[in-house]
């Protein structure tokens, strides 16, 4: 969601009116009240480690939480145009917190980023995601790898065939034989923003991180024209033939179940597959497997912001401990176990942690790393781009050179 348009109602009198009276009735507690988007029974355990890792420095920790992936954001803002700006509300890989920087409305934590040294601990991809203007805003407590491909060990024995390591020839030779074999070779989720998620595996597999740089970073015609770039339009194309009629609309945990339950083959997704097959009781590297795409990760981060309480900069007690909290080694570890994320920061233990986990963290730490596609362009271009990757996927009259060049201007123009 643009929050600009939501807030061209609201004049900028008003909002200066409204913020002095916060400040005049802020208490100087250790008082934080949090919007998140943990609302499930499976994610408490991971929001209570924030909780009692905030209390135990003092805090008092007073629950928002908020059902659906925009949600937070339409209640924080809602919060601080009602004159009650929330302590904390929580934002992803994104440019959506870009207009309540730009509003004046979200404090930076240089001061508590400088005090931590966390520019030593987080390599410049999350930095950046963080910043703005050069000023960093948001504090990261979770990162997920979007770029998984997921397959069934059982699938493969039965097959007679050795996962495929990249998302090139060998990948569909493999889905051959598991469609021959009376499988489906591909569990897909017709959503749109699981749609992307297939793609961009797809795409740092064919051009690497170099190609994705220079694509989604440095905006460069050149890349995003490139060979690589049409390769990954092609077989992100291509794999829609080795779906089951069902995909279309199909949610990405009802699909990933057909992997689950050992009637598909492979799937695309995040690590949050892993509660499904933890679910299921089932054992990485002997019942079900991960192969990272490009052998690099793409970042699909957690963050907490900080709304202002006041006119200037100045972060409030509670929300300056809350915000040094989030980023302790420990807390980290155990809200990552919990959640099946791992740490952003690249000083930490993982010994405890499963095999796909160690994997992604090697490539985060070694800086095989590249910043989120949504975190390159606007939220309007965010919804042009799975809009064209819906359509290219369900329109066999779109060509790949009609795709690269929307592609192009998508890119180019947000």
């Amino acid at each position: 969601m643009h929050i600009s348009k939501y807030l061209t109602a609201v004049s900028v009198l008003a909002l200066s009116c409204v913020v002095p009276a916060v400040a005049a009735a802020q208490d100087q507690d250790m008082t934080a009240d949090v919007v998140h988007v943990f609302t499930t029974e499976a994610e408490q355990a991971a929001v209570n480690v924030l909780r009692e890792s905030f209390e135990a420095q003092g805090g008092t920790w007073e629950n928002v939480a908020i059902a659906g992936s925009t949600g937070p954001l339409r209640e924080t803002i809602n919060l601080i145009l009602a004159g009650d700006p929330p302590s904390a509300s929580q934002f992803s890989s994104s440019q959506d917190y870009y207009d309540l920087v730009d509003q004046n409305m979200l404090a930076s934590i240089n001061e508590v980023a400088e005090a931590n040294n966390w520019r030593s601990v987080m390599p410049e991809p999350i930095l950046d995601a963080m910043s703005r203007d050069g000023n960093i805003y948001l504090a990261p407590f979770a990162l997920h790898t979007p770029n998984w491909l997921w397959y069934n060990a059982a699938v493969l024995e039965d097959v007679g065939i050795e996962p495929p390591q990249h998302l090139d020839e060998s990948f569909f030779e493999a889905m051959d034989q598991v469609r021959d074999a009376g499988y489906i070779p591909f569990a897909l989720s017709g959503v749109s923003s699981q749609l992307r998620f297939v793609f961009e595996g797809f795409l740092i597999d064919a051009g690497g991180a170099d190609n994705w740089n220079a694509v989604w970073r440095d905006k460069d015609e050149d890349a995003i024209r490139s060979e690589a770039t049409r390769t990954a339009f092609e077989r992100f194309r291509r794999v829609g033939d080795y779906a089951d009629e069902g995909a279309v609309g199909r949610a990405w945990n009802q699909t990933l179940d057909l992997v689950v339950s050992e009637r598909a083959a492979f799937d695309i997704l995040g690590d949050w597959a892993m509660g499904s097959f933890n679910a299921a009781g089932m054992t990485v590297g002997e019942d079900f497997g991960c192969i990272l795409t490009g052998d690099t990760m793409i970042i699909h981060a957690d963050f907490f912001g900080f709304p202002k309480q006041g006119r200037d900069d100045t972060l409030t007690p509670a929300q300056r401990t809350f915000a040094e909290s989030l980023v302790l080694p420990e807390t980290q570890i155990r809200f990552s176990l919990a959640k099946g994320s791992i740490p952003p920061r690249n000083d930490v233990d993982i010994s405890q942690f499963n095999m796909c986990a160690q994997i992604s963290y090697d490539a985060f730490s070694h800086d095989r790393v590249v910043g989120n596609a949504r975190a390159a362009i606007s939220p309007t271009g965010v919804g042009e781009y799975t809009d064209l990757l819906n359509e290219f996927m369900y329109n066999p009259n779109m060509s790949v050179d009609d795709a690269v060049d929307r592609f192009e201007e998508i890119v180019m123009n947000n």
